[in-house]
């Protein structure tokens, strides 16, 4: 992560613990405790899309993408003013992120209003938490869709 700059060292006032959760396949996972921080943060009510609103418009439709955003949290750039706010202590040192960690009470919310601007105005493409869902009733608006999607990032 300090390789591809998410995080950098830090000189915060501040320090969440590190700690290692098992996953589901035996390995570990790292992850940052951020209780006490999400504690006195306040509440970011921007709603995540509701899935069985979404389940509904597949319904009708007949072509299908889902595109999982592997890591999409990483893309969204913290302030500067906060990323002392997200240190996290290590046996090498204090680190705080350059992106959006995990953990953070507001980051779902957050990314879910990312996404709704950067795909806002595109038919047939809903989002949920780190996917994108292209549903059609054409081969052809399925492609157009996806073309839509891929060329977002250029206007965000």
């Amino acid at each position: 992560m300090l390789e591809i700059g998410v995080i950098e060292h830090s000189d915060s006032p501040y320090a969440s613990p590190l700690v290692i959760v098992k996953k589901s396949d035996g390995t570990n996972r790292y992850c940052v405790d951020y209780r006490a921080l999400n504690a006195k943060t306040i509440f970011d009510a921007e709603p995540i899309p509701d899935i069985s609103e979404i389940f509904t418009k597949l319904a009708k439709d007949c072509f299908f993408t889902k595109l999982d955003l592997s890591k999409g949290y990483w893309q969204i750039p913290v302030k500067d003013e906060v990323k002392p706010l997200t240190a996290f202590i290590t046996h090498h040192g204090l680190y705080q992120f350059n992106t959006m960690p995990f953990g953070l009470i507001n980051s779902a919310a957050t990314f879910s209003r990312v996404m709704r601007k950067l795909l806002k105005g595109i038919p047939n493409v809903d989002n949920y938490i780190d996917d994108i869902l292209v549903h059609t009733a054409t081969f052809e608006d399925h492609l157009t869709a996806l073309e839509e999607i891929l060329n977002a990032p250029e206007g965000a």
